[in-house]
């Protein structure tokens, strides 16, 4: 398969292009708005093309890769399902900025594979989430936190901007955290949350949510970008007994793109949905402009 990538990051050059290498995988262009660091990312990867000209991105390839600053997510996965492309966007589709529903029922129309990047559920994490689950899990407790304060001349520093990343810590980490409750939950009935310390152009640096599923389960989740020790801890409570997972990618392959490439190749090849399809994707947007609506 050929693919366009739109972007030069860090998930790009750590991952997204060492995985389709890896999965023998063809990139035929990359794309960004700065054109020669576009170039530059193309070149260190062994990949053909690299340059500012849209229109190549989606021209004599199978697939596009979108990991662009999530406001671009949803235009370009359009774009590319308009040229009859399979689309693979990373994470969160939208955020809170919305637009997912309507990609999901233009890929249905279109006929093509479309998903998003949320690969912890090819992983051992949801693999123990499943478990737990069918133990009866009840009560689940989700403790996220990490360093990030960007300065202004980070290359990150649009995730401090809501109307460029469409949520600050939520959208980002939260967003693959998440995915993994909806993904095995499926629409919670109740969303509560708590915003606070946000950013100076606005986004949160940390939630506390709550989500209901009836009267069943309950999902206590707390995600905050922060100085100290690095947590990522899954808990869940069932038939009496207390079950964790800390951390929570322990025993997860080095690069997990490389299972979730496989994993849309095959996807696309037998036309089935991928892994984590744009509609269950747009759910976990959905949580996440609820839970940032609470002002």
């Amino acid at each position: 398969m050929r693919w366009g990538v739109a972007g030069y990051g860090d998930v790009v050059t750590r991952r997204v292009l060492p995985a389709l290498a890896e999965s023998g995988e063809v990139v035929a262009y990359v794309w960004g708005r700065d054109a020669g660091r576009a170039a530059r990312t193309a070149a260190a990867h062994g990949a053909a093309g690299g340059g500012d000209d849209t229109d190549r991105l989606f021209t004599g390839v199978d697939a596009v890769y979108v990991a662009t600053p999530v406001i671009a997510h949803v235009p370009l996965a359009a774009r590319a399902l308009g040229a009859g492309r399979h689309v693979l966007v990373e994470k969160p589709l939208a955020g809170a900025l919305g637009g997912g529903a309507a990609l999901a029922a233009q890929a249905l129309a279109a006929r093509r594979c479309a998903g998003v990047a949320y690969y912890r559920r090819l992983g051992p994490a949801a693999r123990w989430l499943r478990s737990v689950l069918r133990d009866g899990a009840s009560q689940i407790r989700v403790d996220f936190r990490a360093p990030f304060d960007p300065g202004p001349e980070h290359p990150m520093r649009w995730r401090t901007d809501p109307a460029v990343a469409g949520g600050g810590v939520l959208a980002d980490a939260g967003s693959h955290r998440l995915d993994l409750l909806l993904g095995a939950l499926g629409r919670p009935t109740r969303v509560e949350s708590r915003v606070d310390r946000r950013f100076a152009a606005g986004c949160e640096r940390r939630v506390e949510l709550r989500l209901e599923w009836g009267t069943a389960t309950v999902a206590e989740c707390r995600f905050e970008w922060a100085e100290g020790a690095v947590r990522d801890r899954f808990e869940a409570v069932a038939a009496g007994r207390s079950y964790a997972r800390d951390p929570l990618d322990a025993g997860a392959v080095p690069n997990p793109h490389v299972p979730l490439i496989a994993d849309f190749v095959t996807a696309a090849g037998e036309g089935r949905a991928p892994v984590c399809p744009v509609a269950e994707a747009a759910l976990v947007d959905e949580v996440i402009a609820a839970a940032l609506s609470v002002k």
